[in-house]
């Protein structure tokens, strides 16, 4: 059964917070590390975030990610001040650009914040703990081309206990005004519609929650 799409009492002349939905193309990493967002944001008065549940098994694709936004919105509709928001990986091995193109393409018709990972979400973990200037070019294309889960064993030998099944968000948090600097910095070309080298538009649905959280009363 759905949840409701709001568990917060309006109150008499305050607008209402604003809502962002979030649909996660992972069904462990991204959607924990989203639940310990939520879960630090409850006390805000500003801002409600909504993790749809992941899909069925075989449902990861960005169409399937795009869809189950859709239907939430269908079935609830938005207020102004409100965004849905798909965050997927570019995952060369898996999507076409085709596909994502397509997809793209939709997002941007239905105004759908596309927060895409190259070459995945852990690249925007990797961005929390290490500035990727510091990193060799040779070494970038192995984060690049993220061949035998290079990006979690790099995150593994930087941050200890970290285990992408089992996110401790606690480890994340105070570092995410300097994950998003950086990937704001390594998108160079924001007008393409996702990052064709490494980097991470988490950012700008980070920015929005941030935002959101500072704002005075």
């Amino acid at each position: 059964m759905a949840r409701e799409r709001r568990d917060f009492n309006r109150i008499s002349g305050i607008r209402d917070p604003s809502l962002i939905v979030i649909a996660t193309e992972g069904e462990k990493t991204e959607q924990q590390y989203f639940a310990g967002l939520k879960q630090t944001c409850t006390n805000s008065s500003k801002i409600q975030l909504e993790i749809l549940p992941p899909r069925l098994a075989g449902n990861s694709s960005p169409k399937h990610v795009l869809d189950q936004l859709s239907q939430y919105k269908n079935e609830y509709g938005l207020n102004k001040y409100d965004e849905l928001c798909m965050v997927i990986d570019r995952d060369k091995q898996s999507w076409t650009e085709a596909e994502l193109s397509t997809v793209a393409q939709k997002c941007a018709q239905k105004q759908f914040l596309l927060a895409l990972s190259n070459p995945a979400f852990e690249f925007w973990l990797l961005l929390h703990i290490k500035d990727i200037d510091t990193y060799t070019d040779e070494e970038k294309i192995q984060l690049l081309e993220n061949k035998n889960q290079y990006l979690k064993k790099e995150i593994k030998a930087l941050l200890a206990g970290f285990n992408p099944s089992n996110l401790k968000f606690d480890q994340f948090w105070q570092h995410i005004p300097l994950a998003i600097q950086r990937a704001e910095a390594l998108d160079t070309l924001p007008q393409d519609r996702w990052p064709n080298e490494l980097g991470s538009r988490v950012y700008l649905l980070m920015k929005k929650i941030m935002l959101a959280i500072d704002a005075p009363e």
